[in-house]
C-alpha cells in the first residue's frame, strides 16, 4: 500500500516497521535455540508482544523450531487455558501436512468441539471438562502429543501472571510439573505485572522458582527511536528535524505504543516538512481526542488518589512519595494518606513502580494521561 502509516499501534508489520530492540531479539533467538525457558518482563504497551512476533517471524524459515503464542490475560480458569492451548496448537499444525495430520487426530481423539469463527472461519476447540483431574489430564496429553513429534516447539504464554487468577490454586504446580517432564517443548512466559511476576518466579516457596532465565524489557534508546522516526518519514519523502524529534521521545517518555500513537498522529496529518511547531499542536490534538476518557478516569477515584495522581505526573519520576518535601508541595496531607493513594493507584494500574533501575521510581503509567494532569486538569 503506497503510503501506509509505517507507525503500528497494533499488531506486528513485519521487521520493516519494527523499531531496534536488536540486542532482546538475539537474546530471545539464543535462548530457544538453546531450549531455555524465559521469564520476560515488560509494563504494559512497552513492546512485549511485538519482540515475541518479530522474534518468531525471524524464526519463521527455521524448520526445526515451531512457534507457538497464546494471550491469556481473558482467560478466567484452567478450562479455558486448555481450551485456547488447543486452538492454537490446531490452527497451527493444520497448515503442516506431516506433523499436523498427527497432531489433529491426535486432538479430535480428545473428542472436543469444534467451531468455527462466523467472520474469519478459524476454527476454535473446547472441551466438555468435568472436573480437575480430567482437566490435568487433558492438558498432560496436548503437551504429550506436541512432545512426541521429535520437532521443537516454543510456547509463549502471554499475561502469564493471569494463572493466579484462577480458581485453581495449583495451576502453577500443575504447570511446572507438566513442564518438566518436556523434552521438546520450550516456555517463554510473558508479564506484565512486575510485582506478581517476580513473585512467581522469584519466591523459593512457589513452584516456578528459578525455572527461567530472567528477562525484561526497558525503554528504547532516545538515538536509536530517533533514526527509526525519521527513516520512516524520510521513506515517505517527509522531513522532520532533529529538535522535533528530540521533543517526540521526550514528551512520550518513550514508552512505546506512545510514541509509536504520537508519530501514528503526526504522519497522518501530510504535513511534508515537521517542526517543532507542528509536534505540538499535534500533542495538544492527542490530548484532546482523550480528555473525556482523562474525566472518567477522575470520577473512578477518591479526592486524594486523583491529588496524588496529579503530583506524580508533575514530578514525572518520584523517587520518595512520603518524603515530606512531596507532601508539602502538593499539600497531600499525611504521609498515611499518601501511602493509600499510592498503594491504590498502583492497584488500579495508573501508576508503575520501577524497580528495574538503580533507583527505582514512580511514574503514570498513560503517557498521555501524564502530560494532561500537567497542565493542571
Amino acid at each position: 500500500m503506497k503510503n501506509k502509516n509505517p507507525f503500528l499501534i497494533s499488531g506486528y508489520g513485519g521487521s520493516k516497521y519494527f523499531c531496534d530492540r536488536k540486542e532482546e531479539t538475539e537474546q530471545l533467538i539464543r535462548l530457544i535455540k538453546n531450549q531455555v525457558n524465559v521469564s520476560l518482563f515488560a509494563y504494559r504497551r512497552l513492546g512485549k508482544t511485538g519482540l515475541i512476533k518479530h522474534v518468531h517471524n525471524q524464526l519463521k524459515d527455521d524448520k526445526e523450531i515451531v512457534c507457538l503464542y497464546i494471550d491469556i490475560l481473558g482467560t478466567t480458569e484452567l478450562g479455558e487455558f486448555t481450551n485456547m492451548l488447543a486452538t492454537c496448537v490446531y490452527n497451527e499444525f493444520q497448515k503442516n501436512n506431516t506433523i499436523g495430520k498427527k497432531i489433529i487426530k491426535a486432538i479430535q481423539s480428545l473428542r472436543p468441539n469444534i467451531s468455527f469463527d462466523e467472520f474469519t472461519g478459524s476454527p476454535s476447540i473446547s472441551f466438555n471438562i468435568s472436573s480437575k483431574s480430567q482437566n490435568e489430564a487433558t492438558l498432560q496429553q496436548l503437551f504429550k502429543f506436541l512432545d512426541d513429534q521429535e520437532i521443537q516447539i516454543t510456547l509463549t504464554i502471554d499475561e502469564f501472571q493471569q494463572v493466579l487468577e484462577y480458581p485453581e490454586n495449583n495451576t502453577e504446580s500443575i504447570l511446572r510439573t507438566q513442564m518438566q517432564q518436556l523434552k521438546n517443548i520450550q516456555f517463554i512466559f510473558c508479564g506484565s505485572n512486575q510485582k506478581i511476576m517476580h513473585e512467581i518466579f522469584n519466591n523459593a516457596k512457589r513452584p516456578f522458582f528459578a525455572s527461567c532465565t530472567p528477562m525484561s524489557l526497558g525503554y528504547i534508546a532516545q538515538d536509536e527511536y530517533s533514526t527509526f522516526i525519521r527513516k520512516m518519514f524520510e521513506s515517505a519523502n517527509r522531513e522532520i528535524d532533529q529538535t522535533t524529534l528530540d521533543f517526540i521521545c521526550s514528551w512520550t517518555m518513550r514508552h512505546t505504543f506512545y510514541t509509536q500513537y504520537f508519530c501514528n498522529f503526526l504522519f497522518a496529518s501530510k504535513y511534508k516538512k515537521i517542526d517543532l511547531k507542528i509536534a505540538q499542536k499535534i500533542a495538544l490534538e492527542i490530548l484532546d481526542t482523550h480528555e473525556s476518557t482523562f474525566f472518567q478516569y477522575r470520577n473512578l477515584l477518591t479526592t486524594p488518589q486523583w491529588k496524588t495522581l496529579m503530583a506524580v505526573a508533575k514530578e514525572e519520576r518520584l523517587l520518595q512519595p512520603t518524603a515530606t518535601s512531596f507532601i508539602q508541595k502538593y499539600k497531600l496531607g499525611t504521609p498515611s494518606t499518601v501511602s493509600r493513594s499510592i498503594h491504590a493507584l498502583l492497584e488500579k494500574e495508573m501508576i508503575l513502580y520501577n524497580t528495574s533501575v538503580e533507583h527505582p521510581y514512580y511514574e503514570v503509567y498513560d503517557k498521555f494521561l501524564l502530560r494532561w494532569l500537567e497542565k493542571g486538569n
